[in-house]
């Protein structure tokens, strides 16, 4: 026995979570990777060793932050569909929280790559 409607919504988180990752995936690529082997030194000048290691900092800091926003979006996103299947939220407040986290993820990757770019110049 199968159900219309548990197979249209399936289609259409599927659709939104798909539409979701196609719009974040160009902007994971412009991560920048590491240093050889790292920008940190044995400098004189303990301002210069601070923005140095600081660019690991935000380099590996950034990262699991990003992925755990990311993981989190993605359960959030599960929760909402959960609670519009059983009819206690409505298909427009999936929608939204979808565009809004989608685009808080995107804020963030630029703000992380922003912030390595500017400690490369440091």
């Amino acid at each position: 026995m199968t159900f219309p409607f548990l197979t249209r919504c399936k289609t259409r988180l599927v659709t939104l979570l798909s539409c979701s990752l196609f719009a974040i995936t160009p902007a994971l690529g412009a991560i920048p990777g590491n240093q050889e082997p790292t920008k940190g030194g044995d400098d004189d000048n303990i301002l210069k060793t601070f923005f140095a290691y600081s660019y690991d900092v935000v380099l590996y800091g950034g990262g699991i932050g990003l992925a755990a926003a990311v993981g989190y979006y993605f359960i959030h996103l599960w929760g909402v569909f959960q609670e519009v299947r059983n009819q206690k939220k409505e298909k427009s407040d999936l929608i939204t929280d979808g565009v809004i986290g989608a685009v808080l993820i995107l804020l963030s990757i630029w703000g992380v790559n922003f912030c390595l770019q500017l400690l490369e110049k440091a």
